[in-house]
């Protein structure tokens, strides 16, 4: 009986999880209000009334296409926001590189967020509240651990948190643009790799690195 069970349970799941895929990138390209909850099912072949039956209105759904996309780059951290007292500056480069490699392959998340970040409303709030904070204070404590061995530079952790996020991002959100001005793909592996490289040497003290790295030997 539990196997039957699993087997009803596991198309249901699959289909949910394509609806919260279609839905973050039909938000992401349209907006909120410009957004159509049958053009989401359209985009991830499902059927209109399957959409209401697994979500009561589009607020409901814009936000559970949200929170699973969090869940996603949860998944991609592996938990490493929720320790403390590690390697802090090793910490931050496993951040910026899982999080480079998330946003390739998610080019929707950064232009959802982007485009909710930028207005004042009950939709920002959420977010910023509910999931974006926690991330946020995650950061800082490494931030200011780090600066205080002088592995990063001396500034305010708000500086340096919204320029990895526009450092990390930007590239992927305007992907179209990237591919026609450098003929460079950004979402292939292989340079989400470098570039997650290339914002770690803008951002970390090489020669301390290796300072701090001999004291402990």
């Amino acid at each position: 009986m539990a196997g039957s069970r699993r087997q009803v349970a596991e198309p249901e799941a699959t289909t949910r999880e394509r609806i919260l895929a279609a839905a973050l990138e039909v938000f992401a390209e349209r907006g909120f209000d410009g957004a159509r909850v049958r053009d989401i099912a359209e985009r991830a072949g499902a059927n209109l009334g399957l959409l209401t039956y697994y979500f009561t209105d589009k607020q409901q759904l814009w936000k559970a296409a949200v929170a699973s996309a969090f869940a996603e780059l949860a998944d991609e951290l592996g938990g490493v926001l929720g320790s403390d007292g590690g390697d802090d500056l090793a910490d931050l480069e496993r951040i910026v590189r899982h999080f480079v490699r998330f946003v390739a392959r998610r080019p929707a998340f950064m232009q959802l967020m982007n485009d909710e970040g930028k207005r004042e409303g009950p939709r920002m709030r959420w977010l910023a509240d509910t999931h974006v904070r926690p991330l946020y204070e995650g950061m800082r404590r490494r931030i200011e651990r780090a600066q205080a061995r002088g592995l990063l530079a001396p500034m305010a952790s708000v500086h340096l948190h919204y320029i990895v996020l526009g450092a990390a991002g930007l590239i992927f959100s305007q992907g179209p643009e990237c591919r026609r001005i450098t003929g460079v793909d950004p979402t292939d592996p292989s340079f989400a790799e470098a570039h997650a490289d290339a914002i770690l040497r803008l951002l970390v003290d090489a020669d301390a690195t290796r300072r701090t790295r001999r004291t402990k030997r």
